[in-house]
Formats: C-alpha cells, sequence, structure tokens
C-alpha cells in the first residue's frame, strides 16, 4: 500500500503511471474493506466470536459492536476490544471511542478512549487528532502516554514482521513534510524504519508511526522523542541481537553497538574510544625499498620468500617491531606513465620512483617497463619521497567496534561526519567509520552474519577471489595471514580513481563468531607512509571474547 510520502512524491514528480497504481491500489482496498464489512455484518455473535478468538483484530471490533447493538455487552467482552487496540486496529479504535469516550458511561476511560484517537489519528483523522490537541491543554501527560503506548507497539510490530533477521536497525526521526497531509504539521515528527540484511543490504524505508508533539518547547521535546525511539529499539535490539543507530533530523543521535554497553550519548561527535597512549617507533632506512629487494652478490630480484631468483641465494629478513618507512634516493628526471609528473631513476639506473603519485618501475634503457597504465605494484610499497616528512602524529590504542576490537590507530582518526558519510556511502554504508579530519585516510568495519575463528581463511580467500573477479582494473599484493591475536586475513591492492590511484587493504576476521570486514583506503601518492601504518593496526588488532548466552 502506498504511504502520504509515496503520494505526494509522485503528484510532485508528476508520474502519472504511479499515480494510477495508486488508484487501483485504493479501490481494491476500498472494494475488500466493503466486501469483509458485509461478511462481518452478515456473522453472528458467535461466529464473530471465534473469529475473534483465533486472532482476527476485524472480528474483535466487529464482535463487540455487534453486542454493543442487542445491548448485551459485557466487561469480559472488552478483552477482545483491548486484544484488538494492542495491535492498533483501525476498526477496534473506531468502536473503543464510542465505548470508552461515552461522558459517564459505564465503560468511561479517557486513557483508552485517547488511545484509540491515536490509532485514528495515525490514519489522518482530523476529528481524532482535535481531539487529542484539546485533552493535551488539560494533561498533556496522558496524551503523551497515549502516543508512547502506540508507537512502542507500532515499532515493535514492524519488527516483528520482518520475514528475515536482521544485523542492524536505523531509526530516522524527522519534521513530516506539511505537503504530506498531516493533522497540524507544524508539530508532526514522523518515524522511519531500516533494517540491514545479513548481506548487508539496507531495506527501503518504511514509515512506522507519526508522532504529534503536544507542548510549546519542540527542541527539547524532538530530542525526548528521540530518546523514547532509542529506548525501544534498544530494548528490540537485546532480543534481537541487532546493532542500530537513532537518527534526529538527520543527525546521529544515539548509537547502539549490541555489546551490553546500551546506547550511547553523540557517539558521532565523540572520536574514537582511546584505551592508552602508544609509543610506537618509526624507523627511517635509507636506501630505499627497490634497494632492498636486489641481490647483493648478483644483482638479481629478490622474490617475497628471501630467494634471489637468479642465484638462488636466501637471505634472512628481519623484522624489526614498529613501523618502517624506506627513504627513497635521488633519482633523475623521466615522466610517469601514471600521472604524467617528474620522475627520477637511482643512481643504479635500475628502478625509478614517482614523487607524486608512488608509483615505483623498473627501467630498461631511457623506458619504464613492468607496468599497468605504468604501475609496477609487485608488492605494493612505495618509498618515502625524498623532500617527504612523517605526519606529526600520535598513536593509541582504541576500540574500533564498540568494546569488542582494539587496534593501534593513530590519534587524530575521528568518527566520519554524517554529512560526509551520506557523500562517501550513499548506498549501504559500513557500520563503523573512522578518517583523518581532511578525510582523506578512512578505515571501515562491518561486524555481519556467523563465521567462526577457524573458518576465517577459508571465507576470506573465498572474498578476495570475488574481489579480483569484479575488480579487474585492481593490482593486487600479497595475501597475509596474522593469527597472533586472532585469525586475520589480509590483503591490498591498488585501484584507479578520477584523477589518481587509491591505496586500499582489506581483513577478513571473527569476533565472538561474527563475521568482520575490515578496509582502509588513502591517496595512492600518500601510501608509503599509510600503507605500514594499516598493517601494523590490522596486526595489533585485539579481539574481547565473550561468552555466550545459555539458552
Amino acid at each position: 500500500m502506498f504511504n502520504k510520502r509515496q503520494i505526494v512524491d509522485a503528484l510532485r514528480k508528476n508520474r502519472e503511471d504511479v499515480a494510477e497504481s495508486i488508484i487501483e491500489q485504493y479501490i481494491k482496498t476500498a472494494e475488500n474493506a466493503l466486501a469483509a464489512e458485509e461478511i462481518y455484518s452478515e456473522m453472528s455473535a458467535e461466529q464473530l466470536r471465534n473469529l475473534a478468538d483465533n486472532g482476527d483484530d476485524d472480528a474483535c471490533a466487529y464482535y463487540v459492536r455487534r453486542r454493543i447493538s442487542e445491548n448485551t455487552l459485557f466487561a469480559e467482552d472488552l478483552n477482545y476490544l483491548e486484544n484488538a487496540l494492542a495491535n492498533l486496529n483501525f476498526e477496534a479504535a473506531l468502536v473503543g471511542i464510542q465505548v470508552y469516550g461515552i461522558k459517564d458511561g459505564r465503560y468511561k476511560d479517557e486513557a483508552k478512549e485517547l488511545f484509540g484517537c491515536v490509532i485514528l489519528e495515525q490514519y489522518g483523522d482530523k476529528a481524532a487528532h482535535k481531539r487529542l490537541v484539546k485533552a493535551a491543554k488539560k494533561n498533556a501527560d496522558l496524551v503523551r502516554c497515549a502516543r508512547t503506548k502506540a508507537l512502542t507497539r507500532a515499532l515493535h510490530g514492524f519488527t516483528s514482521a520482518l520475514k528475515a533477521k536482521m544485523t542492524a536497525f536505523r531509526a530516522e526521526v524527522m519534521r513530516a513534510d506539511k505537503a504530506y497531509g498531516y493533522p497540524d504539521g507544524k508539530f508532526a515528527y514522523l518515524v522511519q524504519l531500516f533494517f540491514t540484511e545479513a548481506s548487508g543490504r539496507e531495506t527501503d524505508g518504511e514509515d512506522a508511526f507519526v508522532f504529534y508533539l503536544c507542548g510549546k518547547k519542540i527542541s527539547e521535546e524532538e530530542k525526548a522523542l528521540a530518546d523514547l525511539v532509542a529506548d525501544i529499539m534498544t530494548k528490540i535490539a537485546e532480543k534481537t541481537g541487532m546493532t542500530g543507530d537513532v537518527y534526529l533530523n538527520e543527525r546521529r543521535h544515539f548509537h547502539y553497538g549490541g555489546t551490553g554497553g546500551g546506547l550511547r550519548h553523540g557517539s558521532a561527535a565523540d572520536g574514537v574510544h582511546i584505551k592508552s597512549d602508544e609509543n610506537l617507533d618509526i624507523s627511517i632506512i635509507n636506501g630505499g625499498r627497490l634497494k632492498s629487494n636486489v641481490c647483493v652478490h648478483c644483482g638479481g630480484k629478490i622474490s617475497s620468500d628471501g630467494v634471489c631468483v637468479v642465484c638462488g641465494r636466501k637471505f634472512e629478513k628481519k623484522e624489526k617491531k614498529g613501523i618502517n618507512i624506506f627513504q627513497g634516493k635521488e633519482m633523475e628526471a623521466l615522466l610517469c606513465t601514471q600521472c604524467g609528473a617528474g620522475v627520477k631513476i637511482d643512481d643504479g639506473g635500475k628502478t625509478a620512483y614517482c614523487p607524486y603519485c608512488g608509483t615505483t618501475f623498473d627501467v630498461s634503457g631511457s623506458a619504464l617497463k613492468n607496468g599497468v597504465l605504468g604501475l609496477n605494484y609487485e608488492d605494493l610499497q612505495a618509498d618515502m619521497p625524498a623532500d617527504a616528512e612523517i605526519p606529526d602524529i600520535g598513536f593509541v590504542r582504541a576500540s574500533i567496534v564498540e568494546d569488542m576490537i582494539t587496534a593501534i590507530l593513530p590519534k587524530n582518526f575521528i568518527v566520519m561526519s554524517d554529512e560526509v558519510r551520506r557523500v562517501k556511502y550513499p548506498v549501504n554504508p559500513p557500520r563503523y567509520i573512522y578518517t583523518t579530519p581532511d578525510t582523506t585516510v578512512n578505515l571501515n568495519v562491518n561486524v555481519l552474519g556467523e563465521l567462526k575463528e577457524e573458518q576465517v581463511f577459508d571465507f576470506g580467500r573465498q572474498m578476495i577471489m570475488i574481489l579480483r573477479n569484479a575488480r579487474a582494473d585492481a593490482v593486487f599484493g600479497e595475501t597475509k595471514q596474522f593469527d597472533k591475536n586472532g585469525n586475520i586475513l589480509f590483503v591490498d591492492f591498488v585501484t584507479a580513481g578520477l584523477d589518481q590511484p587509491i591505496y586500499n587493504a582489506m581483513f577478513f576476521f571473527s569476533v565472538n563468531d561474527r563475521q568482520g570486514i575490515g578496509s582502509w583506503n588513502c591517496l595512492g601518492k600518500d601510501r608509503w607512509f599509510w600503507k605500514p601504518v594499516f598493517e601494523h593496526a590490522v596486526r595489533t588488532m585485539e579481539f574481547k571474547k565473550t561468552k555466550p548466552n545459555k539458552k
């Protein structure tokens, strides 16, 4: 069924085809309603009660209406009405207002009457809304309580109706567009729900509820509404195992991490949760990485396993703790085939390096060779340009997925703002996104479906194979396995950007038997510094194990 937002959008865009579908749906709905009314009207009270006993909410309403018309209504009959009202049934709301709203009536109950009005209000009933506005002038708390109860029921109802298990939710609280025809649009706030499937795809938004504020302090009331939505969704998430966010007027208001920590206020502005400072050694090695890959005996190339491909001599690789940055040598000018900037040949005349985009080359005479579009990303290494400086940043051990995962990261990392997130990741954004202040370096992490720790390497290899097939333009580096603190599979690659290459690194892991996928990216020209930082961060990841819930 089309909602008001979709109808207004169709009218604004002159979508005649959509308008025809809307009219057809409403005609069909009206015909079905008339047919159902005729069927219910012809049933006996006993038949209606049998249907009501089997969970037919419309039958509950018609049953009570029949008992009223026959003047045989008893208190126990109202149990049927209560059940249907709890499910926000339209017909039950009509009957409920009649039963509970009669002045000096036997079953007079203003709270229940107002709850029925809230249900009708969701259908745009102006008379019901007017009744609520009038009641709010005398007792705003009573009206707010009725709307809170209905909102709670609506959100639980939307979630329980999901056909598949979801991993996350996103609740949007925003001012309702006046063009949508809601009564008293100035105080109307729309609550929309989005859910993330195990595949990472986010469902289309559903208009779950329209909440009307009834006070004069709008800013305070809208925050209170967002808090209320957060509280309701937290209880739902605790039962379903979801994580999620609540947005107020397109700004993230709350985040629920699903690890027992509850909601955290203003998490979008809090930055990375720092656990401790880290004194990380960054060593600058002169002579360049390229020279270190050349056999000192015969000049042949040394493979990744430390063996010269020409003379067969084996060299022992000694890995230093911390981060090693290789300083490139001075070179004479050549033009880079990747970006067109000046490239310099090293003293030995065998290799070249572009100080602008970070591309390295083998040299044959005066030509650059072994390139893909001029690239020589054998292991995606790049040496530090001669005129470059190490960025002046500190390092910390920080949480990147609530309290489940920590790693050693640059101290200047912050949570990506909602505005930038929507531009950089318009479709299916990762759950956790961290970035540098200039947004040129990013870390993304998603924790999705089930994955055992012993399955990580197989899962990662499958994902890398899919990635290789999907990105034929990418140049991949060496796949690495880390198993010090937990099984992690790491791979890096370079892709073509709009104006320069983009360096990427992906890692796959398992945390508390849940599937984890993370990625780093930066400009290709900056990878001489960020590549070792990325890899070091992944190597230093630590997982907090939690005990499984006992059923």
